[in-house]
């Protein structure tokens, strides 16, 4: 499918205020009439507890509002830790082919998979999860989810949770939008089932094949410590019944990733995955270039 440009976002910091409570005043002798000066006093206490239970009302929902994550387009991982990400599979041709290269060179990877697809072809989604890599929420049917009702993006999302938890055997924990289109919606449902959206720093356009040689060279061109590759091992609709304009003809990118994999691992770059490591504190910022690995 062909990506859009990742959005940026920025995160806010949130502070509080304490309260001072009133200095003591002597007990009133409930025996006694009260006076004019006691009314007020007591109305005073009325309405700071309403307030304040007012207020203890409005605090979950602050924090609700918190809790909407920010997406991801870097890592806090350490020096020269990269992640390779593979979208819109699985597919039963091309996934295996990109499992083959990444078990020789004993890299992990995230698979950011369409619901639909996990349904065609469970053989493949248990197999990426036996060889230890993640599986990631990439939506049911790869939609434009800015274009969608609330209620339709939530279920694009929940029913691939649904589909991956039962053939992958683990509840994913990360989530890729179409087309790094993060509708507000989608960040609503991610704070919702606890997913941590992931957008990408080095996106090589693979999925319009301008050559595996053009795709090595701007992996290369883009490595860096932090730095999250977009790829892409599958189409939605799968290989027998590609989207419309979505190609389905990956073999570019898996000569690519021969190509480029080892040049990475021997200029000391080491590959990890979103989950393995907590957000950063701003995500929005942008990674370090000065450890770039020039193209070839």
């Amino acid at each position: 499918m062909k990506p859009c440009v990742r959005p940026a976002a920025d995160a806010a910091d949130h502070t509080g205020a304490s309260i001072t409570e009133p200095g003591r005043r002597p007990a009133q002798d409930v025996s006694m009439p009260q006076t004019p000066c006691s009314l007020p006093r007591r109305r005073f206490l009325a309405v700071s507890a309403a307030a304040l239970l007012g207020l203890g009302a409005a605090a979950p929902a602050a924090a609700r509002a918190r809790q909407v994550p920010v997406p991801e387009s870097v890592l806090d991982a350490g020096p020269q830790a990269m992640a390779l990400t593979f979208d819109d599979g699985p597919s039963p041709q091309y996934t295996p082919q990109v499992l083959d290269v990444l078990r020789d060179h004993g890299v992990r990877a995230t698979f950011f998979v369409c619901g639909d697809n996990v349904g065609r072809y469970p053989d493949v989604v248990r197999r990426i999860a036996a060889e230890g890599h993640v599986l990631g929420n990439h939506t049911w049917s790869h939609p434009h989810l800015g274009e969608l009702s609330a209620a339709d993006v939530r279920d694009q999302i929940q029913r691939t949770q649904d589909a991956v938890t039962e053939i992958g055997g683990r509840t994913p924990v990360l989530f890729r939008a179409p087309y790094g289109e993060f509708a507000d919606a989608s960040l609503a449902v991610c704070g919702d089932l606890g997913l941590r959206p992931i957008s990408w720093s080095v996106d090589p356009t693979d999925w319009a094949n301008p050559g595996s040689d053009t795709i090595a060279d701007r992996v290369l061109a883009g490595a860096t410590t932090g730095a999250i590759v977009l790829n892409h091992d599958g189409t939605e609709g799968g290989d027998d019944d590609p989207a419309p304009g979505s190609g389905g003809d990956r073999s570019q990118t898996v000569a690519a990733l021969k190509s480029y994999l080892p040049r990475l691992i021997e200029a000391g770059y080491t590959f990890t995955t979103p989950d393995a490591h907590p957000p950063r504190r701003n995500p929005s910022r942008m990674f370090r270039r000065s450890d770039r690995l020039g193209s070839a």
